[in-house]
């Protein structure tokens, strides 16, 4: 019997593959490479990158599923208390001229012209309104920030996806992080830190099991709260990711400035896990789903990727569940305000 292996890299946020699958010794090679919010190359909207969790990606559209438009839900947590009405916020933040840009790219000694890329709010919409991001390069390292968002991502494609020698300890990378964050200027209020390191995985694709794995970096992420609540989606997080001998090597800020903006009445629990049944999610999972176990439930807001064009951070129910596609519990983002 040909056993059949897999080296993969252990990511959540992003995914990246390289299969070899040897029979009668012939070798098939295939390599699938998807940068998202952990180590995107250029493009912002990758959904794949800034969905939540990596068994979630955004879509435009709402997926049928083989034409199957409700799941069944399977409640197997206590329900949370229902608020009649919740804070809603605005976003203040104002497009971010070519200067500002230049100026920005300056703390991270990026001293270039950047490249002005225009590209349509609505994709293959010819009528759509166009937006703008700025691209700086230098040699392998790379910053571009979207100017209606603000959203700045950095760089170092040479330093990135690579097994670490010398990687730090969780706990010391988020002292690495913080450190980053403070010498660029950048302040993060109200959030969870946590850490994760990420392997190279070497798996028996006949078992799943895992035959090496060697470390790669670790990714930092500080996660927004608002209200004491969590901020879902790409649109309320801020991420370093530290490479070898402690470097960092990829940066994310998500962050859109707010301000109150009134309150908003909230649907009743019950609604929301219609939406839920009917797929009617922010994230639509990719995967064919016909069946949910729902094994936590709690309020949040929903902050968009940088593509998108977003006024107001609002409330949504957030469903913790599983799938008998995943074995990692994903969440799901229903609309709370309508």
């Amino acid at each position: 019997m040909n056993r059949r292996t897999t080296i993969s890299f252990g990511m959540r946020n992003g995914v990246a593959k390289e299969v070899i699958a040897m029979k009668k010794n012939k070798v098939l090679l295939v390599v699938a490479l998807v940068f998202g919010v952990l180590l995107a190359g250029l493009a912002y909207a990758q959904a794949a990158g800034y969905a939540e969790n990596g068994a979630i990606a955004s879509v435009t559209d709402t997926i049928t599923h083989d034409n199957v438009r409700t799941v069944n839900v399977e409640i197997a947590t206590v329900l949370p208390d229902e608020p009649k009405q919740l804070p809603i916020y605005r976003v203040t933040d104002a497009n971010v001229s070519k200067c500002e840009a230049i100026a920005i790219a300056k703390e991270f000694n990026f001293g270039t012209e950047p490249k002005v890329i225009s590209y349509p709010v609505q994709p293959g919409n010819a009528l759509s309104l166009l937006k703008t991001k700025y691209l700086f390069k230098n040699g392998s390292c790379y910053i571009e920030i979207d100017a209606s968002s603000r959203a700045v991502m950095y760089g170092n494609s040479d330093k990135m996806m690579r097994v670490s020698n010398n990687l730090p300890s969780k706990s010391d990378a988020i002292k690495m992080a913080q450190k980053f964050l403070k010498q660029h200027g950048i302040s993060v209020n109200n959030a969870t830190i946590e850490a994760e390191t990420i392997f190279l995985n070497k798996l028996d694709t006949s078992t799943n099991e895992i035959l090496d794995k060697k470390p790669m970096m670790v990714q930092v992420r500080f996660k927004r709260y608002v209200d004491g609540m969590r901020v879902m989606g790409a649109g309320g997080k801020v991420i370093v990711t530290i490479g070898d001998d402690g470097e960092p090597v990829h940066f994310l800020r998500n962050w859109r400035t707010l301000e109150p903006a009134g309150t908003t009445d909230v649907i009743p629990l019950s609604a929301a896990i219609d939406k839920l049944k009917r797929l009617e999610v922010k994230d639509v999972p990719l995967t064919p789903i016909r069946s949910i176990e729902v094994i936590g439930v709690n309020l949040g807001y929903y902050g968009d990727i940088p593509s998108e064009e977003q006024t107001s951070y609002e409330p949504v129910w957030v469903f913790d569940v599983k799938t008998p596609t995943s074995t990692e519990t994903i969440q799901l983002c229903v609309d709370a305000t309508t």
